[in-house]
């Protein structure tokens, strides 16, 4: 278990921000780029949506111990979520966008 994920949606929201600063650090797993292609999600929604939305669900423990919540915004009539996943101390996996 990883210590230095955040508890709480503030910290969340905080932490991601900090990191979604250089999107060389936000990685989209193959599951969430085969989305955001079927959904017409570009990486800059997915950088926009980490920089200025909210944290809707979570932080949360999935079955493998890591942690995930979903990170959503409302923009230009289209509501659209990210579900991050921490990969401390350096980056963000997207898992999927819808």
């Amino acid at each position: 278990m990883d210590d230095t994920a955040p508890r709480t949606a503030p910290a969340a929201r905080a932490l991601i921000r900090e990191i979604a600063q250089d999107s060389a650090r936000v990685f989209v797993l193959p599951h969430g780029r085969k989305r955001g292609r079927q959904r017409a999600i570009s990486f800059k929604q997915i950088v926009d949506c980490l920089l200025k939305g909210s944290v809707s669900e979570g932080p949360y423990q999935v079955a493998n111990g890591a942690w995930r919540c979903n990170v959503s915004r409302h923009a230009a009539g289209e509501e659209m979520t990210c579900v991050v996943e921490f990969d401390l101390p350096r980056r963000l996996l997207i898992v999927t966008v819808f």
